[in-house]
């Protein structure tokens, strides 16, 4: 098996969770606090889309990234710049306010999609190639803040393409992914 595929299996899982998770959330779990000092679920569902398209596109590829398309111009706070290290809970609160929940998953696909097609044309050689992630983040100062070097010190040290992909793309999303699911169960309880 390539690791590729090994890359695609887990990203496809990663996809259907938040489909999962997402897809029957009412308007008013959207927005809903659950417990205190924890995010809204539609931030935290846009935080792992954009965060995806950012590991994989900025981070891995050096291309632009898929939520600078103009299909996605016009849809609220959907293309706010960054993945949301460094806001306040007010801010991150007034984004999830404004970005709707069929906006994040359509978005969350299109990411998949491009970053599965990709996947799909590398050899394990690729993998082990390493992006020069400066010059990749010369075009975006919201890469470049301390809060950003500080929660992702490891992507200064020009690592290779697989550990930006496992790390952020797939080991972070997934567990926001699982405290999300938990927080949606722990709503639906009460």
């Amino acid at each position: 098996m390539r690791a590729a595929d090994l890359l695609q299996r887990q990203l496809m899982t990663i996809n259907a969770i938040l489909h999962d998770i997402g897809d029957d959330i009412s308007d008013e779990e959207w927005t809903r606090r659950i417990l205190p000092e924890t995010n809204l679920i539609a931030f935290d569902l846009w935080h792992v889309a954009r965060t995806q398209d950012w590991a994989v596109q900025t981070l891995a590829r050096g291309a632009p990234e898929v939520i600078g398309e103009p299909r996605w111009a016009g849809r609220g706070a959907l293309a706010t710049r960054g993945i949301g290290v460094g806001r306040t809970f007010e801010q991150a609160d007034e984004l999830a306010h404004n970005v709707r929940r069929s906006d994040v998953l359509a978005y969350a696909d299109a990411v998949h999609a491009v970053v599965m097609e990709w996947l799909a044309t590398l050899t394990d050689t690729d993998l082990e190639s390493h992006p020069d992630i400066p010059a990749h983040y010369a075009a975006f100062p919201e890469y470049q803040t301390p809060a950003m070097r500080a929660e992702t010190p490891w992507a200064f040290e020009q690592p290779p393409m697989w550990r930006c992909l496992i790390g952020p793309a797939i080991g972070h999303v997934r567990d926001h992914l699982a405290e999300v699911d938990l927080l949606k169960r722990q709503m639906r309880h009460r």
